[in-house]
């Protein structure tokens, strides 16, 4: 588990660390710049043989640069800097730019576009190494298009490319922009927001933090994490089936059979002691042929046959130890009195996914509910925009602070399904990146939510049954693709695979 900062953060931690301790910038430049390029003599000798250019912009991510630099330039046959930009350089900046010259480090100012081209086009090779030191974390909006153009040219170099902190371009609280696609990135001191986030994942390659120094104690209050290791609920010998717990499954509709059939199997391939999976009358025969461990009932219902009978269906809530309600359940008025009855009467750890997320949208009173610590959203990105009322641009804009707002709003966690998945609650928010394309394909979650609920019926938390959940899911299917090739994975495979030791 690592801690991922917002760049506010990242800068209140540098001063702090400048004020109270009495470490100047520069040195917190030096040690940085001096860390990356340690990492790169040791990890990237073969490409540094064939010579090094670096990219410094005018902040500090370009002093960062120059400092780079001054420790490699014994150690490759050439080096050369391309300085861009015009504005004034920070103090830092500018004195390890001038400890570069007195080096003798050729340094080529490239102000305006045409000249950037017509030099890169006479005069560099391809070196082995190319490192992009030229916004950094401080970086928003859109790049200037001459450098976006110079960055395509770059992009075809076959150089080994290492951008310092976070990939030039892309907005390091958001991960929204673009840049060339980096095979490394060396984040200073801590994971950023934009490492994980939209297009970050895709442009920053492998991504390795460099310390540089900041007090642990300074990062005592942070609550987001990047997670990468799941939690499996405690085996014993000497159990029985009640100790893993009791896992109610509600859903399934003309059209969405199979939703709450991949919901149950998970629930039962994850470790749940009993699986209970209640679907609507009509729709009993279908699943008559479920696996057998998996006991099938349908809604007991009211004496015209319309509606579902509260009264048996509290016995049967009162008995659970977790619950899952939405997968394929349809948007009717059947369908909104089952998540009714669910939500005002559940007490035990309960997801709420697909058409019961689509309900809550359509009928907001029911968010009322949400707030008893007892309930998990997991939508994905559309879902999530129906549920706050924003449109797709919205949320891309900035993806925390909409999840962050409707948390608050409906005080309920919330399990945001995407290429990065984010778990937050009002204590924490974990972001999650296991997985691959394998996952992209209907049916993947309901998967998850047997998976989920299984867990908390097992006795984890909440919050660690949803991430460790999400991890063994996508790390299943990543050790899958290893074997197959993954458009042909199925949640069906994912589920059958699930717990193998060598996948």
């Amino acid at each position: 588990m690592n801690i991922v900062l917002s760049p506010q953060e990242m800068r209140e931690m540098d001063n702090r660390t400048i004020k109270d301790l009495g470490v100047s910038s520069a040195i917190l430049m030096e040690v940085a710049g001096a860390r990356c390029a340690d990492f790169i003599k040791q990890r990237c000798s073969k490409e540094l043989a064939g010579g090094v250019a670096i990219i410094c912009g005018q902040g500090n991510n370009g002093g960062d640069g120059y400092v780079i630099a001054r420790h490699l330039h014994d150690s490759c046959p050439w080096l050369t800097i391309l300085s861009l930009g015009d504005g004034k350089m920070s103090p830092e900046t500018a004195q390890n730019r001038k400890l570069c010259e007195s080096l003798g480090i050729v340094i080529h100012d490239m102000k305006k576009a045409d000249r950037i081209r017509t030099h890169l086009a006479h005069n560099l090779l391809p070196p082995g190494i190319l490192i992009d030191a030229l916004f950094g974390i401080g970086f928003h909006g859109e790049m200037p298009d001459f450098i976006q153009e110079i960055f395509e040219g770059f992009d075809r170099y076959p150089s080994l490319k290492i951008a310092i902190d976070i990939p030039s371009g892309i907005d390091a609280n958001t991960g929204a922009g673009s840049s060339m696609k980096m095979d490394i990135t060396l984040a200073i001191e801590e994971l950023k927001y934009g490492h994980l986030l939209e297009n970050g994942r895709q442009y920053c390659g492998e991504t390795f933090t460099i310390p540089i120094g900041i007090p642990t104690s300074y990062k005592e209050d942070v609550n987001s994490y990047h997670i990468t290791e799941y939690i499996l609920p405690q085996r014993h010998d000497d159990a029985h089936k009640g100790s893993y717990g009791r896992v109610l499954i509600i859903g399934g509709s003309i059209g969405y059979l199979g939703s709450v059939r991949l919901a149950s199997k998970a629930a039962l391939k994850s470790g749940a002691g009993l699986i209970y999976l209640y679907i609507r009358k009509e729709l009993y025969p279908y699943y008559t042929s479920l696996t057998d461990e998996i006991m099938v009932h349908p809604i007991p219902e009211t004496a015209d046959n319309k509606t579902p009978d509260a009264r048996q269906l509290r016995e049967f809530i009162q008995k659970a130890d977790a619950i899952t309600i939405g997968c394929g359940m349809g948007q009717d008025a059947y369908a909104l009195s089952l998540l009714e009855l669910i939500l005002s009467e559940s007490q035990v750890p309960t997801v709420v996914d697909a058409d019961a997320l689509n309900l809550i949208s359509k009928h907001p009173k029911l968010t009322k509910y949400l707030s008893k610590g007892n309930f998990l959203l997991t939508p994905h990105k559309g879902e999530f925009c129906r549920l706050a009322g924003l449109d797709m641009g919205e949320l891309k804009q900035n993806m925390l602070q909409a999840l962050r707002s409707y948390q608050a709003k409906v005080k309920c966690p919330i399990l945001l399904k995407s290429h990065t998945s984010i778990y937050m609650d009002e204590a924490q928010t974990a972001l999650l990146t296991s997985g691959n394309d394998a996952l992209a394909t209907g049916g993947s979650g309901d998967l998850l939510c047997g998976i989920i609920s299984s867990f908390a019926a097992q006795g984890l938390t909440l919050d660690i049954a949803a991430t460790s959940a999400s991890l063994l899911m996508g790390q299943t299917a990543e050790r899958l693709s290893k074997k197959q090739l993954s458009f042909s994975l199925t949640p069906s495979d994912i589920i059958a695979h699930l717990g193998d030791k060598d996948a």
